[in-house]
């Protein structure tokens, strides 16, 4: 045993007698319970780490540490552009789109029922996503990564089908 530290027994003890009596206190930082004798020193240590912030840990970061990868990792992120544009929200129109999904699919199952056939049915509407891009050459819609990489791609081919037919509106 160290001369420092107290056994465990006199600590379990201490601990008993102190408990009997009501001896327990209660940190105002975290709302933990200890000891009267411990109190104090728990709140000193636990209000500084109260105000400071903990730094997330990479843990991907921290494999790559000293290794050939280490580079690579800096590289890819220094060519990352960090400020991205905020995507639109168009929450709206994507919920009245899938309930116009939910009643078409509701109608055809009442035809079915029935005893019906699908194609008794209206052709139904077709549905456009409006964060597609529209190609300025084939007017086909892509996301908007797609036509990044479709339209240099359009503009130089020679032998192009004609565009699919507008759709009315």
């Amino acid at each position: 045993d160290s001369g420092d530290h107290p056994s465990t027994e006199v600590l379990y003890m201490q601990a008993a007698s102190a408990v009997e009596p009501g001896g327990l206190g209660q940190c105002s930082f975290c709302g933990r319970k200890f000891l009267y004798t411990r109190l104090e020193k728990h709140m000193s240590v636990c209000g500084k780490s109260q105000g400071s912030k903990r730094k997330v840990f990479d843990s991907s970061r921290a494999r790559a540490r000293g290794t050939e990868l280490e580079q690579y990792q800096q590289r890819k992120s220094s060519e990352r552009p960090q400020n991205k544009p905020p995507r639109r929200n168009n929450w709206r129109q994507k919920h009245e789109v899938f309930i116009q999904t939910l009643r078409q699919a509701r109608q055809v199952q009442q035809v079915l029922s029935r005893g019906g056939k699908v194609s008794d049915l209206p052709p139904l509407p077709s549905i456009e996503n409006p964060d597609y891009v529209a190609c300025p050459y084939c007017r086909r819609r892509f996301a908007p990564q797609a036509a990044e990489r479709h339209i240099p791609k359009c503009k130089t081919i020679k032998s192009r089908p004609p565009p699919p037919p507008q759709r009315r509106r």
